[in-house]
């Protein structure tokens, strides 16, 4: 672009006497350039005017040709629309609707298909005016010892036994100590939820009296307008241990801001370098751990271990009660399998119960199976779909009739570790002889002494190992066990 300098400096040169091609070159700008303003001062004469001073046409700006695009015109009946989608979208965030609010590219392809001739940029232009607001502020929360503990789900991915799989962080953090609590769990269900409950207040040994959560589907059942119902699970769960729900304004994470904050930091410290372990009751251990040492850490402003601020909460809360049962107990038949199903998971059930109904009581981590009141079987609850979960020793009078099924069951390939080692070593083929060691084992209990059993006869023969000589020798053990818990009680 031109400077009014530049101008100036062009007419000036005409004036004096340089042509068109050295003004060009000396002033670096185009000879129809040049051209154009020293016709242009020319004109404004109508004379020639090589000997006449500067004319105030020197003093004029340069002009330039404006273009005429078509101008977009924000009619009061389309200010009137784009007010009319802003207030609708108000609606629908006041009633949960967020995910259908109109984004400003919606409105502006429906006035588009009304017939309205007007650019993207003019309506979002509007729309940003119309919807500005001040800077939200953020109001300082006084925390007091006792009175309140929030709690929220974070996700983590862990590798057990070499299965990369998600897992769920359940969290609580109490605001005054900034005391930090957490399990792992496979779900986030209902009955983990009230699992983690029961757990947390024996741990602290009190009951704040409020729990403060956001609109997860396990603690609100139904939105009603702006009401919120709370599911009939929780509410059972308030009303025993006798504290209050406080529920956050939808998207409103900063009113748990502790616990929002505690997600993160624990997820962190406890599994951002470590996260493979051999199975979830070690990775349990292992959170434990570092809560433990996060806990023993001082308080930024109290300048005291939260742990010990823990301690000042507890004096100021009621004392916690007998444990809730968060457990469901529903009844179920036994199949042929002699298996119970639940969740499309199958659970053994030992042998005589093939077609009667029992009772099973399902927690978030155990499934127990009860006979007539009687507890004939605990099992790890399985949070997947279609596995088998057996027990070997719920199925050997069933091998003592199919000696040769037991190679190629699923009982024998979930069965512990030392039980399957000592069968591909020194039992294959001999099937009679590994039921009987098995009976025995079941009996007494003592997996131990019968491998201690076996490495004693291993040291002498390999072929010396049979179930004979192990029995043999563990009863020997046990009656010299016997002998010299007698010449102790002599001695004194």
């Amino acid at each position: 672009m031109i400077t009014l300098k530049m101008k100036q400096e062009i007419i000036q040169l005409h004036l004096e006497g340089l042509s068109e091609r050295k003004i060009a070159k000396q002033t670096k700008k185009a000879r129809n350039t040049v051209r154009k303003y020293i016709k242009q001062f020319k004109q404004s004469r109508h004379e020639d005017v090589q000997d006449l001073p500067i004319t105030e046409e020197v003093l004029r700006p340069p002009t330039y040709k404006k273009r005429k695009g078509k101008q977009r015109v924000l009619t009061e009946k389309i200010k009137a629309k784009l007010r009319g989608y802003i207030k609708e979208n108000q609606w629908k965030k006041e009633h949960y609707m967020s995910k259908q609010q109109m984004k400003i590219t919606d409105m502006h392809e429906k006035l588009l298909d009304e017939g309205h001739d007007i650019s993207y940029t003019t309506v979002r232009n509007f729309v940003n005016k119309e919807t500005s607001k001040a800077k939200e502020v953020f109001i300082r929360r006084h925390a007091e010892a006792g009175y309140e503990v929030e709690f929220d789900w974070g996700e983590i991915k862990l590798e057990i036994d070499q299965k990369l799989k998600v897992y769920y962080l359940a969290i609580f953090t109490l605001p005054y100590s900034n005391y930090r609590f957490a399990r792992i769990y496979e779900s986030q269900s209902m009955v983990c939820v009230l699992d983690v409950h029961t757990e947390f207040i024996n741990h602290i040994g009190f009951i704040p009296k409020v729990f403060t959560y956001d609109n997860m589907r396990t603690v609100v059942k139904q939105f009603v307008g702006t009401e919120r119902k709370i599911t009939d699970s929780m509410v059972h769960l308030s009303n025993y241990y006798g504290f209050n729900i406080r529920l956050c304004q939808p998207r409103k994470g900063n009113e748990k801001g502790h616990v929002e904050r505690s997600v993160d930091f624990i997820r962190r410290k406890a599994f951002s370098a470590v996260y493979s372990f051999q199975s979830l009751n070690e990775a349990s251990m292992h959170l434990e751990t570092t809560l433990e040492k996060l806990n023993k850490r001082t308080h930024h402003e109290h300048k005291v271990s939260h742990h010990e601020l823990l301690g000042k909460e507890a004096v100021r809360s009621r004392p916690a009660i007998s444990s809730f049962d968060p457990a469901d107990m529903i009844e179920v038949r036994v199949n042929k399998y002699s298996t119970i199903v639940f969740k499309q998971n199958h659970y053994s059930v030992p042998e005589g119960h093939v077609g009667k109904y029992i009772k099973a009581k399902v927690g978030a981590k155990k499934i127990k199976l009860f006979v007539e009141g009687e507890l004939v079987a605990t099992h790890e609850r399985c949070w997947g779909l279609h596995q088998w979960i057996m027990d070997i020793n719920h199925y050997l009078k069933t091998f003592e009739r199919k000696k040769g099924a037991i190679a190629q069951s699923e009982c024998l390939r979930q069965a512990p570790t030392k039980i399957k080692n000592i069968y591909y070593e020194y039992y294959i083929g001999k099937e009679k002889e590994f039921l009987e060691l098995l009976l025995y084992i079941q009996k007494n209990n003592n997996i131990d002494e019968v491998i201690s059993a076996i490495e004693q006869l291993k040291a002498i023969r390999m072929d010396q190992v049979s179930t004979e000589r192990i029995l043999f020798l563990c009863e020997q053990s046990l009656t010299n066990k016997g002998h010299s818990t007698q010449n102790d009680d002599i001695t004194k």
